[in-house]
């Protein structure tokens, strides 16, 4: 009997911690992925279009990554503890489901980064990060049914977003409210690949090929000729290091997002991803956005609230199974 609880304590312990990394690692992902959306938007306001914005973001977090391999001997030497990426996959398996999540996840990216270039950044956010919400209408279809709790949760949500992208009181296109919503549904079947995804690939190794995709989205919407999201400008000195910073910046935190679905369940770590519009709303307003009206307002805090639901029902789920 001892051994036994001992073991169980251990499993509970080994599953707190693991939870609570998740977490963590989601929450610092919001901020540095806030940042990277403030910088695209300031590009945009310099003349540069969503979807050269969408390249450039892609290309320079694949030369982040192979940059960090290149110099991983000196890292190393510096902190011993800093592990080299592995870019091969653990088992044969999962390519397919690899290139889907960077084709879908590619395509909500290039619909966010139009809406950041066209409408204020905090509403632009709160249709990103309306993802979760899809998340657990798209489990449905998956093994893993929402709960009774979980699925009014998710309605709420549904009507802080609808809220949000009502175009008389968001001020904003019907266009961009509709591809707003179509982003935040891409980018759910994207993160539901991510699980599967985790016994084949490491994280190193989906966010590499989701930039790789992204790359070549990135080239196509170029092409595009619709205003503020095709052309291409030959960036400036200080374009180009803004470029950079976006790579750097978004790699870090796309890495911290992927690694915070591998320690723990989406429905348990997506939720806190909605603080990201917190940060985009302050980010936005210090770039010249006005703050949202009443109505966008309560819609956000609907979507956030929704987002805490969903979080806590998952978590109270997973311990009551591992009781």
């Amino acid at each position: 009997m001892k051994t036994d609880e001992k073991s169980t304590t251990k499993s509970t312990i080994k599953s707190a911690t693991t939870l609570f990394w998740g977490i963590v690692l989601m929450l610092l992902s919001t901020i540095f992925l806030a940042l990277m959306n403030a910088l695209l938007k300031y590009l945009t306001m310099l003349g540069y279009s969503s979807m050269e914005n969408v390249f450039f973001r892609a290309f320079f977090m694949v030369l982040t990554l192979y940059s960090i391999i290149l110099f991983f001997p000196a890292l190393s030497r510096i902190s011993p503890r800093i592990k080299k990426p592995e870019l091969q996959a653990k088992q044969k398996g999962g390519f397919s489901s690899l290139l889907m999540r960077g084709l879908f996840g590619g395509v909500a990216v290039s619909i966010a980064y139009y809406n950041f270039a066209t409408i204020p950044l905090g509403i632009a956010t709160a249709f990103l990060q309306s993802t979760p919400i899809f998340v657990v209408f798209l489990s449905f279809f998956t093994r893993n049914k929402p709960s009774v709790f979980a699925l009014i949760a998710t309605i709420v949500g549904f009507i802080g977003v609808l809220l949000v992208a009502n175009p008389e009181a968001s001020e904003i296109p019907l266009f961009n409210a509709l591809i707003g919503i179509i982003g935040a549904i891409f980018a759910a079947i994207a993160f539901l690949t991510i699980p599967t995804l985790k016994r084949f690939y490491t994280s190193e190794a989906v966010v590499l090929w989701y930039g790789i995709m992204m790359c070549i989205v990135g080239i196509i919407g170029m092409c595009v000729s619709i205003d503020k999201m095709g052309g291409f400008i030959f960036p400036s000195i200080f374009a180009w290091i803004l470029f950079i910073l976006t790579g750097v910046v978004g790699t870090i935190g796309q890495w911290l997002m992927t690694k915070s679905y591998m320690f723990a369940s989406p429905n348990v770590v997506a939720p806190v991803a909605y603080m990201r519009i917190v940060w985009s709303v302050f980010l936005g307003v210090l770039l010249g956005d006005s703050f949202p009206n009443l109505l966008p307002s309560i819609g956000i805090a609907l979507i956030l609230l929704s987002g805490a639901l969903i979080g806590l029902n998952a978590i109270k789920k997973d311990s009551t199974t591992k009781q």
